[in-house]
């Protein structure tokens, strides 16, 4: 995961780049910042930087779920349960025979 990480953030630095020459070529240009906007490459380049943050946010997520899951291991590894040895059953007293019917005659 954290060379993931590190590819999604060079990336990011890449695109961060291209923005910045493009945003001063366009400037070059005398356009303004709304005529900017509208460009296609640069609209293209800041899709890119906010699709790699999306996913620097997703990693970000899951690295504290896993940090989150390592520390409940540690805890449960470091206080393990104690079995609690239940008592056996005391034998119930025997049942009471049951009567015989009389037999009529």
């Amino acid at each position: 995961m954290a060379n993931r990480r590190a590819v999604y953030e060079r990336h990011l630095t890449s695109f961060k780049n291209a923005l910045s020459l493009r945003s001063n070529a366009l400037k070059a240009k005398k356009l303004d910042e709304k005529a900017q906007q509208k460009d296609p490459t640069f609209r293209n380049i800041k899709g890119k930087i906010r699709q790699f943050e999306r996913r620097l946010r997703a990693i970000d997520k899951v690295q504290a779920v896993n940090a989150e899951v390592e520390a409940r291991r540690a805890e449960r590894l470091a206080n393990p349960k104690v079995k609690v040895k239940k008592p056996k059953a005391v034998a119930a007293p025997a049942a009471k025979p049951k009567k015989e019917k009389k037999s009529a005659g």
